[in-house]
């Protein structure tokens, strides 16, 4: 009985201000949107020229509005939606007389319209001004591939369906970036905007055992930053370096990317100076790149993050294995995108793009006619390895330097030890001829930064990978193991195909929500934050 009354009232409420709505027309909205200076003016004309100059918004869906604007989580920014002149114009309604009524709900209607817009493509689009980042990239030295999402959305549409069933919140949510590595970022930019660094002086190594103030120094600062928990006040006064001190600050090493000795060296003291507004800058920045990439809606997926050298599976959305990557070295940058990952091929041939071969083997062919061969390097007619084998000492190969003339053979590294590609590669069809693949140099998988492919990406383990994409196919891993043995190149196609997304973010949350930083190795947040316009 009790939640009948309550939902009565509540419904009477809401018929009161639908009531009051029904009076008002296109005089007042007309009249209002000359007085109101709007952030979408010609978004806000056209929703009321379609819709008939009708008043949408009730009671309910206002409230919904200004709840999810205050959210700390959609609105980490605390950005202006009107929210607060809404609020205050709803809750004096009743001062006014009918016809005053008129105007402030006609007032309320285009307010929130327009701030519905604004926050409609803060949350979906964000606050990087992609069309003007790419331009910034024409400019650079190297190209470099980021692709967008494709999303597509009718705000127009959207709006006047979420009124008519009441699901404002429900579609603020859904433009949301779905990822909870995104929430979790987003409560550490709250976080870091209340927190002080205090500062931790330079001075001789410091390890477990001393005795001194910058132990007191270092335990204040890694409490600010988390690293350093479950202590009080007579700890952190006690200047002894011990083993606490050692395990929080091997934490903080292992955020930065830092050799996790435990010790308070130059270099660790260094990175407690690093700003703090530039900390807090760098998280925004990575907050707003998940705007930029597809929501993931499947069970199981690849991500790759590229600051992370890092290959992350996860399996009915759970992370099953991280595998260490080597990624495009600066000069020759793996592109930013995703895929599906289809098939996957076990001691493959590896027929090397052209660029390459214009680029690193032409060169290589014109001082010596002999140097490919030694490689393990043939010259073919077509791309397979059956077709016509070219003499490369009976050509002349100085014409092909130029980019304007079509190279009309084939360069091709057959299976075998010498094979750069190692024992297999897993393919996702793409325009830039990316995949990932195992590899002869295993030596490069166990460096600390892993910049040295021309692009494709270099698996530390691959058949850790192969393990678990074997579930994927018809065949065991046993089976495949015995497929590589066995040394002829298979195609193994997968029976349910993994999407697979390639991100870039230099500073991202583990799963207990503390912030990694990683090194901006293309020089990509530069670009961004110039293209980032943030309230």
């Amino acid at each position: 009985m009790k939640i009948f009354l309550f939902f009565f009232f509540f419904l009477s409420n809401i018929y009161a201000f639908i009531d009051i709505n029904t009076t008002c027309c296109k005089s007042e909205i007309t009249q209002q949107s000359v007085e109101i200076i709007l952030n979408n003016p010609k978004l806000v004309n056209k929703f009321y020229q379609n819709n008939q100059y009708k008043l949408h918004w009730d009671e309910r869906d206002l409230k919904d509005f200004i709840r999810a604007s205050e959210d700390t989580i959609m609105n980490y920014l605390g950005v202006d939606y009107h929210q607060d002149e809404i609020n205050h114009l709803m809750s004096s309604i009743n001062n006014y007389d009918k016809d005053i009524q008129k105007s402030v709900l006609a007032r309320i209607e285009l307010l929130a319209t327009d701030g519905f817009f604004s926050f409609a493509k803060d949350l979906s689009v964000g606050f990087i001004d992609f069309k003007y980042f790419q331009e910034l990239l024409k400019s650079q030295e190297y190209d470099l591939v980021w692709e967008r999402d494709k999303k597509i959305y009718n705000y127009q549409e959207d709006l006047v369906l979420a009124l008519k069933t009441n699901m404002i919140e429900v579609l603020f949510q859904r433009y949301l970036p779905i990822s909870k590595d995104y929430r979790k970022l987003v409560e550490a930019y709250h976080r870091y905007t209340t927190i002080e660094f205090p500062k931790v002086d330079y001075g001789k190594l410091m390890k477990e055992g001393d005795y001194g103030y910058r132990a007191t120094q270092l335990k204040a600062y890694l409490v600010q930053t988390g690293d350093l928990r479950d202590v009080d006040e007579s700890y952190l006064e006690f200047p002894t370096f011990d083993s606490k001190l050692k395990q929080a600050l091997k934490r903080f090493q292992k955020r930065h990317y830092l050799k996790e000795t435990g010790e308070l060296d130059r270099v660790s003291v260094l990175y407690t100076r690093k700003s703090l507004e530039k900390k807090i800058e760098l998280i925004k920045l990575n907050i707003e790149r998940y705007k930029l990439f597809p929501h993931i809606y499947d069970k199981d997926y690849i991500i790759i993050n590229i600051p992370e050298f890092s290959l992350k599976f996860f399996k009915n959305h759970v992370l099953i294995d991280d595998i260490f990557v080597v990624i495009g070295r600066e000069d020759r940058p793996t592109p930013i995108f995703s895929d599906i990952l289809e098939y996957i091929v076990l001691n493959p041939s590896w027929n090397i793009p052209k660029s390459l071969v214009r680029r690193d083997y032409l060169p290589m062919l014109i001082s010596n006619p002999s140097s490919l061969e030694e490689e393990g390097i043939f010259i073919h007619t077509s791309a397979s390895r059956y077709s016509t084998k070219i003499d490369p000492a009976k050509m002349s190969w100085e014409k092909y330097l130029d980019e304007d003339i079509n190279i009309p053979y084939y360069f091709m590294q057959y299976p075998g030890e010498q094979n750069v590609l190692g024992k297999m590669k897993f393919i996702f069809p793409n325009k830039y001829s990316v995949y990932l693949h195992d590899t002869n140099a295993k030596s490069l998988t166990d460096k600390k930064y892993r910049l040295y492919s021309s692009g494709c990406i270099r698996l530390s383990k691959p058949y850790e990978l192969l393990s678990i994409l074997s579930h994927y196919t018809a065949y065991s891993y046993e089976q495949l193991l015995n497929l590589i043995e066995g040394g002829k190149t298979r195609k193994i196609p997968l029976k349910t195909r993994i999407p697979i997304h390639i991100r870039y973010f230099t500073v991202f949350t583990d799963e207990y929500g503390d912030v990694s930083f990683r090194k901006d190795f293309y020089g990509l947040d530069a670009l961004q934050l110039k293209a980032m316009a943030t309230p």
